[in-house]
């Protein structure tokens, strides 16, 4: 197979971060006929917001110095344009697996990879955004749950922008708690979506990474560890969404959230992450990635990311 070969419709689990998707990568990924890379950001995040491909040896380079990509292993072909480029990728994900069908997970921006791949098809995976506000705080990346929220927003303002312009037959939404309590009529229902055999192979990963049985547990964990007045306020901002989802709300009335408190949680989301940041890497490392940041020193950020990613590689699940 040419390396510049177009890779026809592959499928593309998107969704926010925190909502399961590795799970769900990691069941299809172990089907006998699918391939499934991991996050693959890096397909869309340098082309510009009307749809632009970025300069080629620009992108070759910040391929280079991507964290995330490293992970995948992937050659550059200097040959290849980026619409080539990037299906090459997938076609190499797909060679080295030895299986007919390739897909990737793409948390954001996933709007743009239409355009790229216009008969490209979609497994929209989406949890509740409670849950998800949570585990977005566990991770650091918010510093508290109204501001994790966010993440939640983003993808489903995305899919629902993106969801109207591909056909019917080229999408399907699963819920991650329907995921968790009945895997296998699930699975079922993307293979058929697929095109394929369900495959009890799907449930292999527990014996190849470090990700236990789905576990109805996970279900709902905003119940026992949120105080009631963040979970007031944050029902404020996604009630209506989360209602629009299917999920009930806690029964307690919302706070909601002047613009003056907005400042104050944002503000507050940033010095916890800042804090997180100091426990997670250092001291002297987070405010060395800080100031070489702002002040604009390229080579000495540079370093300091790398440093970061080593950290970050060795406390990945």
């Amino acid at each position: 197979m040419p390396s510049s070969t177009l890779v026809r419709s592959p499928v593309f689990l998107v969704g926010s971060e925190r909502s399961g998707t590795t799970l769900l990568r990691l069941m299809l990924d172990h089907h006998p006929a699918i391939a499934f890379n991991p996050e693959s950001e890096f397909i869309v995040t340098q082309m510009s917001d009307d749809g632009r491909y970025p300069e080629i040896r620009r992108y070759r380079e910040w391929l280079s110095n991507d964290r995330v990509f490293q992970l995948h292993r992937f050659s550059i072909d200097d040959g290849l344009g980026f619409v080539e480029l990037v299906n090459d990728f997938l076609n190499q994900k797909r060679s080295r697996d030895k299986k007919d069908i390739v897909g990737a997970t793409v948390h954001f921006q996933f709007r743009k990879l239409r355009q790229i791949w216009p008969q490209g098809r979609y497994i929209y995976l989406y949890r509740d955004g409670r849950d998800v506000a949570n585990s977005i705080v566990r991770m650091g990346w918010a510093g508290n749950a109204y501001v994790g929220a966010d993440w939640w927003l983003e993808a489903e303002k995305e899919w629902n922008e993106l969801r109207p312009a591909l056909d019917v037959a080229d999408w399907i939404e699963v819920r991650y708690e329907d995921l968790v309590a009945d895997s296998r009529a699930q699975l079922r229902r993307i293979c058929a979506f697929l095109g394929i055999e369900y495959s009890e192979q799907m449930f292999d990963y527990v014996k190849t990474s470090t990700y236990g049985a789905p576990d109805v547990r996970l279900i709902a964990q905003w119940r026992k560890g949120m105080r009631t007045v963040d979970l007031r306020r944050l029902e404020a901002k996604v009630g209506d969404r989360l209602l629009d989802r299917g999920y009930e709300l806690s029964g307690y009335p919302s706070i909601p959230v002047p613009w003056l408190a907005r400042k104050y949680l944002y503000l507050h989301s940033r010095v916890n992450v800042f804090r997180f940041r100091i426990r997670r890497f250092g001291a002297a490392l987070t405010f060395l990635e800080t100031v070489s940041r702002r002040l604009g020193l390229n080579e000495l950020h540079r370093k300091a990311i790398r440093r970061m990613d080593r950290i970050i590689n060795a406390t990945l699940k």
